[in-house]
């Protein structure tokens, strides 16, 4: 969501709690960004972590060698050569700062943020005094597209898109790549926000890293593992001096739960944690595609899996992403989520909401049930 909604998201959560304490209900919030309990019991059976002893040292991504930050890139985008680097940060919100420092720095001038797209990219370009303007995806029977157009005559020089569409786990089909491709013919330099792909979906295996194309990751991420985790700035090896100066300055060292993270991903147990992530995903696409048969003003793209999915639809009631509407929807049916808009959804059409694809299974036919029965 952007920073003008935190107070409002901060107004909605603590009226989630006041009404559970009340009615000694649980409130669901089908948009958290938490992994259910359910899931977490599923999921900690699975997960097996290597543990180190050096607790005592500061480690920055230049003191991780260079063959292990070279099979990260490998893991993450399926190739690599010495034309390439990646800055280890602690966090995606760590790589966001840097690059967009980088972009400040480095002679760009004006940056186009695609939303929906994660809260801070903004606040970053106010921070850094970075030129920027946010122009929403065409959404148009379903699909999304990106605004090629607009941005080729309006004197953009950087493009921050996220893939996949954020809180969608929607991929970029092969027209919408091709639009990317032509930003990045024309020397725009893009910028791929891909911290919820999940593996296989990261658009660097399609679009080549290069002067154009940069990407940032998180891997444990759309496995909703969000205290052991770490993210990579993937870009041109030129970049390197700049990069690893600032993040003694932006970032600091990386913790031992990112160093146990990198371990972790780069073991045959990432493969496995995310094949049973990939299980549960499954079977709660097929709770929400069960309820929206019932309503056929709401709709869905369950095609892609991923950590989240965004519903549509249209209401009857005014202002579904009100906070007072939310408010009474909470106290009558002991549900609630975060409206698209807060994200940068753009609702000139439909209204939507993400869902969170680690809830229990039951929990999502129940909760889904409740919304869309409570604006039909």
């Amino acid at each position: 969501m952007y920073i003008d909604r935190i107070f409002e998201l901060d107004e909605l959560l603590n009226y989630e709690k006041s009404v559970a304490e009340a009615k000694g209900m649980d409130i669901t919030n089908i948009s958290y960004w938490n992994a259910s309990p359910q899931y977490q019991e599923y999921m900690i059976k699975y997960i097996k972590l290597e543990h180190t002893k050096d607790i005592f040292n500061y480690k920055y991504t230049y003191d991780i060698p260079l063959y292990i930050r070279n099979e990260i890139i490998k893991k993450l985008i399926g190739y690599t050569n010495k034309e390439i680097m990646c800055l280890l940060t602690s966090s995606s919100t760590c790589s966001i700062v840097n690059i967009i420092n980088f972009v400040k720095n480095n002679g760009f001038h004006k940056l186009c943020i695609i939303t929906p797209a994660y809260f801070s990219v903004e606040q970053n370009c106010k921070i850094f005094q970075l030129q920027y303007e946010k122009k929403s995806l065409i959404f148009c029977n379903g699909k999304y597209y990106i605004p090629l157009e607009y941005i080729l005559n309006n004197s953009f020089d950087v493009v921050w898109i996220t893939s996949p569409i954020y809180s969608t786990s929607q991929k970029y089909d092969v027209s919408q790549i091709q639009a990317i491709k032509e930003l990045i013919y024309n020397r725009i330099l893009v910028i791929a926000d891909e911290t919820l792909a999940m593996p296989g979906q990261e658009l660097a295996r399609i679009l080549p890293i290069n002067n154009y194309f940069y990407s940032i990751y998180s891997p444990h991420k759309p496995l909703f593992i969000n205290s052991i985790k770490f993210s990579a700035i993937v870009c041109p090896k030129k970049n390197d001096d700049f990069l690893e100066q600032w993040i003694d300055v932006l970032g600091g060292g990386l913790l031992h739960s990112n160093i146990s993270a990198i371990m972790h991903f780069l073991s045959a147990n990432y493969q496995s944690c995310y094949q049973h992530s990939l299980e549960w995903y499954f079977k709660n696409i097929t709770a929400i595609e069960s309820i929206l048969n019932q309503f056929p003003n709401a709709f869905c793209n369950t095609m892609d899996v991923g950590a989240y999915k965004t519903v549509y639809f249209h209401s009857n009631k005014n202002e579904p992403d009100k906070i007072e509407t939310i408010k009474h929807l909470i106290s009558s049916q002991y549900v609630s989520y975060i409206p698209g808009s807060f994200n940068g959804f753009s609702e000139d059409e439909y209204n939507c909401f993400r869902i969170n694809l680690s809830l229990d299974f039951q929990e999502t036919k129940n909760s889904l049930y409740r919304i869309l029965s409570y604006y039909a």
